[in-house]
């Protein structure tokens, strides 16, 4: 299935989307490749955009936004970490496959909604209801993908957005120390 028709299933029937892409083949390399990559960029554009607009220099917009780019790539394998890692304890399984793909296309919602980044003073609310969405989305793929019993489901999603969290905290400082940018990279 090519990305624009992807993107927009998993959005707006994502219900029928998750059994469909838990049976479809694929590969770490390929999600990133041929999916993440480019549904990334779409917040980062918008932001740097905004960054431009407002009269930050284009270099220090260019780093702020390729560092957040960076940030974006790392927190699908996070997010897909904390899914497998998880999964046996609640009786799902733990497959690293379909744990990218669950983090992948969960994430859809959210990086699709960064687009409203360009609208100023309601874009970052218009964004926050597509991340709330993503969230909902993601939920609704872990019975189809990481097989827990849907039951167990709501245990599962919180304690994965628990330990992803705190993941993405260690990660975003480590990234800041790495860039110079010491706190800031949690601010973001």
């Amino acid at each position: 299935m090519d990305l624009v028709s992807r993107a927009l299933n998993i959005t707006r029937a994502p219900r029928s989307e998750w059994p469909v892409i838990a049976s479809e083949p694929t590969d770490i390399v390929s999600l990133y490749a041929g999916y993440i990559a480019f549904l990334a960029a779409i917040p980062l554009i918008a932001e740097l955009v905004h960054l431009l607009v407002v009269g930050l220099s284009i270099g220090l917009a260019i780093r702020f936004v390729l560092i957040g780019y960076f940030a974006s790539l790392i927190d699908v394998a996070v997010v897909a970490f904390a899914s497998e890692l998880l999964a046996p304890r609640f009786g799902g399984a733990a497959n690293r496959i379909q744990a990218f793909k669950l983090a992948a296309f969960g994430f859809t919602p959210s990086w699709l909604g960064g687009i409203f980044l360009l609208i100023p003073a309601i874009g970052w609310l218009l964004r926050l209801i597509c991340g709330i969405y993503s969230l909902y989305v993601y939920y609704l793929g872990i019975e189809d993908l990481m097989g827990v019993p849907s039951e167990r489901r709501a245990s599962y999603f919180a304690l994965v957005i628990v330990l992803s969290i705190v993941i993405g905290i260690v990660v975003a400082l480590i990234i800041g120390l790495i860039f110079g940018l010491g706190g800031a990279a949690i601010v973001r």
